[in-house]
């Protein structure tokens, strides 16, 4: 082969090389960016599909809470009332246990005064006839005495027999008073337990709400996070494509450069 020939052949095949040789990591790093790309945004996607899944939890546990947050307050309030309904009940019940020891009082000194009362007319009843053989003209004042202390007996008995049905009524009222006592007792506990209820699922509310809050932002933080490195490597294979394009023109220029060396080599 002519030395023209031969130099010219070495030409080519040295700027074949090089060209050959140049863009290959610029490549390799432009496919791998893309590749990490494709990976990011799936992982991006499937992130922010699992984000807002929990956002929707997240807002049916918030309705759950606030809705137990309700149960909890009627329920307290309920609570509330009744135990005032038994306070105004014992209260009352102590009203009439007043009342009752007034009214007991009355009637034992009604009973005391009635009891003077019979002994006397006992005592007048059994000098009566006496008086009459005697002094026929005390007769008059001695039956006069005698209505007399009928009269005052009567009143008593009449006193104590109307102290009685008070008393037989404070009785029957004090037993109403004590059996709705009880079934607001047996009430109370009811709604007492209840609250228990529905506090410990209050708690269980808040409890589901806080977890999904704390997974919510993490997949938030994941997705801001995942976006910037996305936002990263689109600067990176631009930057790449960029290069690639320089490398590109350099080796259309070289080419061009060596075509012309290897025809002036063969001039």
């Amino acid at each position: 082969m002519p030395v023209a020939g031969l130099r010219h052949a070495l030409l080519l095949l040295a700027a074949a090389l090089a060209l050959a040789a140049m863009p290959a990591p610029a490549q390799d790093d432009q496919r791998q960016a893309e590749q990490r790309l494709q990976r990011v945004k799936k992982e991006l996607e499937e992130v922010a599909a699992e984000r807002r899944r929990l956002e929707g939890r997240r807002g049916e546990a918030a309705r759950a809470l606030r809705e137990a947050d309700e149960r909890v307050a009627a329920s307290t309030r309920a609570l509330h009332e009744t135990r005032a309904r038994i306070e105004a009940e014992e209260l009352a019940l102590a009203e009439l246990g007043a009342r009752r020891g007034e009214l007991a009082a009355r009637l034992g000194s009604q009973r005391e005064e009635l009891a003077v009362l019979l002994r006397a007319a006992y005592a007048i009843g059994d000098h009566a006839a006496l008086k009459l053989l005697l002094a026929q003209d005390r007769v008059g004042d001695a039956n006069r005495m005698l209505a007399y202390h009928r009269y005052v007996q009567a009143e008593h008995a009449g006193r104590i027999q109307a102290l009685a049905r008070e008393l037989e009524e404070l009785d029957a009222v004090e037993t109403e008073i004590a059996e709705r006592t009880a079934a607001l007792e047996t009430e109370r506990e009811r709604q007492a337990a209840q609250l228990a209820g529905l506090e410990r699922e209050r708690g269980e509310r808040a409890s589901q709400l806080a977890e999904l809050e704390a997974q919510y932002g993490d997949r938030q933080e994941r997705e801001k996070r995942l976006g910037r490195d996305a936002g990263a490597l689109e600067n990176v294979i631009e930057h790449l494509r960029a290069a690639a394009a320089r490398a590109a023109a350099r080796e259309a220029e070289e080419r061009a450069r060596a075509e012309r060396a290897a025809r002036e080599a063969g001039d």
